[in-house]
């Protein structure tokens, strides 16, 4: 009696590879890359004891774009695939920077196979190999290196083989430089507002920007990729650090804000005459011109101004002639005091650790 046996031999390899030609978005770590720029502000103060609502007064200061961020995205893609593919960023703009090439080292590993294609193998690039392990077949038996076919972009060996190569070879990709925004044009009004709130408090990512996704549809292909946005500052700044805050004379109404006055003639009262002296409704430019106008009177610069001299007139001869002469006053004591370098609106008192007055003696005095 005959017996018959039927044999299946499947093989699965943890490092497979399609034929299909590679389609992959990277971050490119190319110079030009910047942080989305926005407007410096000031507020009193930071405090972790305050509810993000205490820095409402502030929002129209927060996240005032002055020049967009900047990323660069790889493509890696044939030259055909390249030139009809199209690139689509949510929350930005791309602008194609055109093909490139540059090296790249890969491990190729062989575990009882015949070929391992490169990563990017396309449009005939050359390797070439910079380290490798010794290759045995199935009957451990030591065989030569696999052999390069740059049509494909796959190293071969005849035999089923087990090793590795590491190899280098510069691939290439399409640069693409992506230029985006602060997030407004991607939330609803109330998440951007958490995201300010966030800035004025001393650090936007105590909420959650939005991120700006990637998207390339190619001819048979597609791929994705999303990064942070990046801010510069990330944070208001603020003049007394952890103090408590003093409220504002101001109160918002309709689109303006209704000036309060208060007991006394504060730096608030004499900014506020210089920006508006006639109205107590003040609109959203004036309220940020006496915002900066109090502190710029908060952070005075003092220089030295002369405040009196004495001087001593002597009378100089030629050396040749009796009869010619000049007087000269020459300085014997000078004071200078300590000022205003702006002639400030509001009362500072001199910076600690200077002197308010200086007397300045010449050794020409008697």
């Amino acid at each position: 009696m005959t017996i018959l046996e039927a044999g299946l031999r499947l093989d699965f390899s943890p490092h497979a590879q399609s034929d299909q030609e590679p389609f992959e978005l990277r971050l490119s770590q190319d110079r030009g890359s910047v942080p989305v720029q926005v407007r410096p502000a000031t507020v009193p103060s930071w405090t972790r004891t305050h509810a993000l609502e205490a820095y409402a007064d502030w929002l129209d200061e927060a996240l005032i774009q002055e020049s967009p961020g900047l990323k660069r995205v790889r493509l890696y893609c044939s030259d055909n695939a390249a030139a009809r593919t199209r690139l689509t960023v949510h929350g930005g703009t791309p602008t194609p920077l055109g093909r490139r090439h540059e090296p790249l080292i890969e491990t190729l590993v062989w575990v009882q196979s015949h070929a391992r294609r490169l990563r990017y193998g396309h449009d005939r690039p050359q390797a070439r190999i910079l380290d490798h392990t010794r290759f045995y077949d199935l009957q451990g038996q030591e065989c030569p290196l696999p052999e390069f076919d740059p049509e494909s972009g796959t190293f071969h060996h005849p035999r089923e083989v087990t090793g590795a190569l590491v190899v280098e070879y510069a691939p290439g990709f399409s640069l693409y430089e992506i230029s985006y925004d602060t997030g407004a044009s991607q939330l609803p009004a109330e998440w951007f507002r958490e995201l300010k709130l966030a800035w004025l408090a001393g650090n936007i990512h105590d909420a959650t920007p939005p991120m700006v996704r990637v998207i390339a549809i190619g001819p048979n292909a597609a791929d994705q990729l999303s990064f942070n946005r990046d801010f510069w500052p990330t944070h208001a700044g603020t003049q007394t650090g952890y103090r408590a805050r003093s409220p504002e004379p101001f109160t918002p109404e309709g689109s303006g804000y209704r000036y309060v006055p208060t007991p006394g003639k504060t730096c608030w009262d004499r900014c506020k005459h210089l920006i508006q002296p006639h109205s107590s409704l003040l609109t959203q430019q004036e309220m940020i011109a006496v915002r900066n106008c109090v502190e710029t009177q908060n952070t005075p610069r003092f220089h030295y101004v002369e405040e009196s001299r004495v001087v001593r007139t002597e009378r100089v001869f030629a050396p040749d002639n009796p009869e010619l002469y000049i007087d000269v006053a020459r300085p014997v004591e000078l004071v200078m005091k300590l000022k205003r370098a702006d002639g400030g609106l509001c009362d500072h008192n001199t910076p600690s650790g200077c002197c308010p007055e200086l007397t300045l003696r010449f050794s020409n005095a008697p």
